[in-house]
């Protein structure tokens, strides 16, 4: 388990974190999201020990990870750029990571190379971006970690390796019981792949839920009636967006599907039709509420975004 408390971090009086909490269940796969800047790097680099929180402290299976070589023994943090010093292989880099992890396992590492048909003996810096990216994996799945922290790890990885990494992800989770913390840009992927949701924004959790739980308590609602209207009908929602066109709304409310579909039907509507959100309608809902949007050119609906 990796329990994460009132952790804060900041750079040149700056503050990146403001104190995030959350526990993440062993064999489980938390998605972490946020903006651009959000801090959801320096989170990562919080769990894996690299930095020193202000405040607050990450523990994984009760041990604090800073300075505790025998809970980093544990995970393995694959960050946004992959490093690899020049002129080496990624078979150099195997034996590099051996002599720090006791399980590393070259018989696997030798195994996966052939599957994702790496040349192990072949110079890391003649590699693409993508190569480089499945070899950071390899290289990180055969040190056999309770805990793996990805940042942007699927990032370049064309869509037949991409399949390839989450299945085998899946099996590491599912056969190793594996802990997982990884952050992405594709919503899509983390709703698919993820057990826990993490939403970061400036530097402080705006949503901890489980992916089944998304979209659940934020509808979107479909709505005309026969005589004109405004958004007064409305009264006593908390409509998170609004839109009209013509005799149709289009709207986003927080609460029940019962509870908005009878207030509604009570007003005789001629269509009605109430959808979850997505992952990432849900994370643009919530995120512009707090006043991260960028309106370029808008003009014309009646809005309220």
């Amino acid at each position: 388990m990796i329990e994460i408390s009132n952790l804060s971090k900041s750079f040149n009086d700056h503050m990146v974190l403001v104190g995030v909490g959350t526990k993440i269940e062993k064999g489980s796969i938390c998605g972490l999201i946020g903006s651009n800047g959000a801090g959801k790097s320096t989170l990562l680099r919080c769990v894996s020990g690299v930095y020193k929180p202000q405040e607050g402290e990450v523990r994984i299976d009760g041990e604090p990870v800073y300075e505790n070589a025998d809970a980093k023994q544990k995970l393995f943090f694959l960050a946004d750029e992959a490093y690899f010093p020049g002129g080496a292989d990624m078979e150099h880099m195997a034996k590099f990571y051996a002599s720090y992890y006791s399980g590393y396992d070259m018989a696997y590492f030798h195994s996966l190379c052939e599957s994702f048909r790496l040349d192990p003996k072949k110079k890391l810096q003649g590699f693409s971006k993508g190569m480089k990216r499945q070899a950071s994996m390899v290289l990180a799945f055969a040190a056999r970690p309770e805990v793996l922290l990805l940042d942007e790890s699927f990032d370049g990885l064309d869509p037949v390796v991409r399949e390839a990494m989450r299945k085998l992800l899946y099996r590491e989770v599912a056969d190793r019981g594996m802990t997982v913390l990884l952050s992405s840009h594709s919503l899509r992927e983390l709703q698919d792949l993820c057990d826990q949701l993490l939403f970061l924004h400036s530097g402080k959790i705006l949503l901890d839920q489980h992916t089944d739980a998304v979209g659940i308590e934020m509808l979107k609602v479909q709505v005309a009636f026969k005589e004109e209207y405004d958004r007064s009908i409305f009264e006593g929602f908390e409509i998170v967006r609004y839109e009209k066109s013509g005799t149709v709304a289009n709207l986003v409310v927080r609460g029940t599907e019962e509870h908005i579909r009878r207030q509604i039907e009570a007003k005789h509507p001629l269509l009605l039709e109430i959808m979850p959100l997505t992952l990432e309608e849900m994370f643009l809902c919530e995120v512009q509420t707090l006043g991260y949007s960028f309106n370029i050119g808008e003009e014309g609906d009646e809005r309220d975004e």
